[in-house]
């Protein structure tokens, strides 16, 4: 049976739910964003995640962050909407844009929470009231969590318009896995994808070119990307592979729910982000894959990562 437990995390509050007889499991702190710190399978974490409420706090890399109402960069921190221009906070110095939104600094609250032999589940809940001058949209916006004893972790989005007219938004999420040492020794293999072409600002330069690389399983060595893909694969579904030495997982996506991922070996080489995403970079300006969300409707999407024992 999966066995919920509830613990201080700094100024925060973690939930632990696991299956003390299979080793399986997975944590989540609500009110930072719904952070995800770890993901078990058979007592193993495949995440690289905040292990204390000092790395949540600080948040450095965005680790497990919920990213909405846009991943990945926008470009100087404005965009149009309905004749409107909205200016975000820049918080990527280094480009001078903004970077993956709000969502990760909200609390969320639990609103449901599910427990069986074969599973464990919960639901996050972020009320949003449209007090941000930048996105100044009401809405509801719900991740469910769950995890199966098949060893499978499974994501859900739900986004609900609360705004009397429609709403622009895009989302993904930002795990860091390790299966192995270190990035370099890991496998990889990705999907048919094109490259996005980006300029010195990390912000889309109009084209885009078929990745040839990792077509197949191969080391990643010391590759270095920090890079959006569209997908390009024939099929609904599409498949991020990782392999370390005793530990392998594929992140299964939907091509027309999520056409865009990211790939971000960062400069400490510990780990590797593989980032499924609704969108491109700057979609609130150049509208590749942005959700416009009519008012009253709602929105849903899902993926998954299945893991499996070498």
């Amino acid at each position: 049976m999966f066995q919920l437990t509830q613990s201080p995390f700094g100024k925060y509050r973690r939930y632990d739910l696991r299956h003390p007889g299979t080793g399986i499991g997975f944590s989540v702190v609500p009110d930072a964003g719904a952070n995800v710190p770890e993901i078990l399978f058979d007592g193993y974490n495949i995440l690289d995640g905040y292990q204390s409420p000092e790395e949540l706090e600080e948040g450095k890399w965005g680790k497990s962050a919920l990213l909405f109402p846009f991943p990945n960069r926008l470009k100087d921190g404005r965009y149009s909407w309905q004749g409107r221009s909205y200016q975000f906070p820049i918080n990527n110095a280094a480009t001078n844009n903004a970077i993956h939104g709000f969502a990760r600094h909200e609390a969320f609250e639990v609103t449901h929470i599910e427990l069986s032999t074969e599973h464990a589940e919960i639901t996050c809940a972020l009320h949003y009231d449209g007090r941000h001058t930048y996105y100044p949209f009401p809405l509801l916006l719900e991740v469910t969590y769950s995890i199966t004893n098949r060893h499978d972790f499974n994501v859900l989005f739900v986004v609900r318009n609360r705004h009397s007219g429609p709403l622009p938004f895009g989302i993904g999420w930002h795990p860091y896995f390790k299966l192995a040492g270190k990035a370099d020794d890991h496998q990889m293999a990705l999907p048919k994808s094109d490259l996005v072409e980006i300029d010195d600002r990390m912000i889309p330069a109009g084209g885009s070119t078929p990745f040839e690389a990792f077509k197949a399983l191969q080391n990643v060595g010391d590759t270095q990307l920090d890079n959006c893909f569209q997908v390009k694969e024939p099929h609904h579904l599409y498949h991020l592979h990782l392999h370390g030495s005793a530990h392998r997982f594929a992140l299964v996506a939907s091509s027309s729910l999520f056409p865009f991922y990211q790939v971000f070996t960062p400069p400490h080489r510990e780990s590797i982000a593989l980032e499924p995403m609704t969108c491109n970079v700057d979609a609130l300006n150049n509208g590749q894959g942005l959700v416009s969300l009519p008012a009253g409707a709602d929105w849903a999407g899902a993926f998954r990562i299945e893991y499996h024992r070498k």
